[in-house]
Formats: C-alpha cells, sequence, structure tokens
C-alpha cells in the first residue's frame, strides 16, 4: 500500500472511528472510502509507472497526500454527519452485531429479532432528550444510561440465561457454573474420538473463580485419574460413562472456557500405580548374610 493510500485509509479510519463503533463502522467505512477514493482520483490521478515515467518520489508522494488531505477535509470532516445519517437507517442485531436497514424485524445472519430502535435512536437520551454520538453508553449532558447501553445488556443477559438453559439440556452430569462473570457462551465443538465436545466461555472471571469452579466439581465427585493424575483434569464415572472436565486450558484465549466431554484418562479411570518390584538379595549368597 503506498502512502497516500495509508494516508487516505488513515484518514477514513479516525473520522469513522470518532463517530461510529462496531458493526456500524463495518456498515459505513467502506461508503465512505469509496467516495474517498473518488474524491481523490479527482485531485490525483492515479498514476503507473513505466519506463518513461518512473515511480515518483516519497517527497513527491508526501506532497501529493498533503495536498490530498487538504482537498478531502470537507469530506473527512462531514464524516460524522455521514456517519449520524446512516445511523439513523441502521439497526445492529443485539446477538451476533450484524448491521440491517431500519425496517428490518428480524437478523439477516443470525434470524435474531433485531432492536426496535435504530442506532441513532439508540443514542438519544430519555431523560433530556440530547442526541448523543453514536457508541456512547451514558448521556454527555444528564449522565443518564442510553437506550442502546439498556438493550445491549438486556441482550447479554438474555444470551447468558440461554447459554444456562443450554447448559441444563447438553450438561446436565457437569456441576453447573455458578460463579459470575458475564456475556455466558455455550457451544458443541468438533467431537472428540467420536464424542460431544463442548465448550462453555464467560467474561469478567478470573482464576480465583475458576479454583472456586473446581472446588465445587471435586464436591460433586470428580477428581484427578489416570496414570498421570492432574488438578486440572477431573474426571468422574456414572454407569460406566467416564465424564471429563477440562480447567486446564481455561485461560489460553480471551476470557475463561471450561472444556466437557466423556474419556477415558491416560492409564484408565481406575489406573492404579504398581507396587515397586522388591530388590534383588545381592547374588547366589546374598541372603544368606542379612
Amino acid at each position: 500500500m503506498g502512502l497516500l493510500d495509508r494516508a487516505i485509509k488513515n484518514g477514513i479510519n479516525r473520522a469513522v472511528g470518532n463517530a461510529v463503533a462496531g458493526a456500524v463502522e463495518k456498515a459505513v467505512a467502506p461508503k465512505v472510502e469509496q467516495a474517498a477514493e473518488q474524491a481523490v482520483q479527482q485531485v490525483i490521478p492515479p498514476t503507473q509507472p513505466t519506463a518513461q515515467q518512473p515511480a515518483p518520489d516519497p517527497a513527491i508522494t508526501q506532497q501529493q497526500a498533503q495536498q490530498a488531505g487538504a482537498a478531502l477535509g470537507g469530506l473527512f470532516g462531514g464524516l460524522n454527519a455521514f456517519a449520524s445519517e446512516a445511523a439513523k437507517n441502521m439497526k445492529i442485531c443485539p446477538a451476533c452485531g450484524e448491521a440491517a436497514g431500519a425496517q428490518t424485524k428480524f437478523c439477516p445472519k443470525c434470524g435474531g429479532a433485531m432492536p426496535e430502535q435504530t442506532v441513532a435512536q439508540g443514542a438519544a437520551c430519555p431523560s433530556c432528550g440530547k442526541q448523543n454520538d453514536i457508541g456512547t453508553k451514558f448521556c454527555a449532558d444528564c449522565g443518564a444510561k442510553l437506550p442502546a447501553a439498556v438493550a445491549e445488556e438486556q441482550a447479554a443477559q438474555a444470551k447468558s440465561a440461554n447459554a444456562m438453559a443450554e447448559w441444563d439440556r447438553l450438561l446436565p452430569q457437569y456441576p453447573k457454573w455458578q460463579f459470575g462473570g458475564y456475556d455466558y457462551r455455550l457451544e458443541r465443538l468438533d467431537d472428540y474420538n467420536g464424542a460431544p465436545y463442548y465448550q462453555f466461555a464467560a467474561n469478567g472471571v478470573g482464576r480465583a473463580e475458576l479454583e472456586q469452579y473446581r472446588q465445587f466439581a471435586l464436591s460433586s465427585g470428580f477428581r484427578p485419574a489416570g496414570q498421570y493424575p492432574d488438578q486440572y483434569q477431573l474426571f468422574k464415572r456414572v454407569d460406566g460413562v467416564v465424564y471429563n472436565i477440562d480447567l486446564e486450558h481455561a485461560f489460553d484465549s480471551d476470557g475463561m472456557s471450561l472444556y466437557f466431554t466423556t474419556r477415558e484418562p491416560n492409564g484408565g479411570f481406575d489406573y492404579v500405580k504398581p507396587e515397586p518390584k522388591p530388590k534383588s538379595g545381592g547374588g547366589l549368597f546374598g541372603g544368606l548374610f542379612k
């Protein structure tokens, strides 16, 4: 990417980033970039290096970027208005973050119900009426929580409640998480040796809460087992099936994740370390002189 292209994209990213957030930015930025590129081409026609016309000197390119920046000042300066206007006719799915038109009732990506309010309406203060910047959670004039923030919290609570309901259905053999956090997710991953493999994830949880859950699992009959017992790999056998909780990789990615499947530990659930063999008596006559 050339210096001019970088200058254009950086200007767009700054302006759009200050005006919108998340899915709104993804929906608006391509349109703004297209408009910016058209404006730049009017100021500086695109050229390709040839044998007669070599690649431009970096100093000239820098000068061109400055000229383009000056020519696009009005465009970049008006991006807030551009984005705000787009936000009046846009909704964001609270479940997956997909952007859609103001008349959309169900998300075209995940099928979830779309909010009643547009993005712009979600930034309007219900107490004093101020139209706040998109992405603001509290009114800049009176401090009241904005509708978009309320809707976001409600969607997160509903998502977490759904994850807990799915736990009851999919993981009844495992002690249920009850140690705080937010934004719960429960999904089935690729099977493990033919057995279902599930991931439960939560944000806002640390190692202290993980230890509380580990102790809870131990009190529920889970324990380290196998040839190489590990305090963060817990097992429990019920009716011949061995259930496994993997706490070892809880913080390998963002947030906290627990993993559940059915499998035997190395060496088997009932593995018992063999007794050491008795030492030799010391040769043919070793046992005669003790």
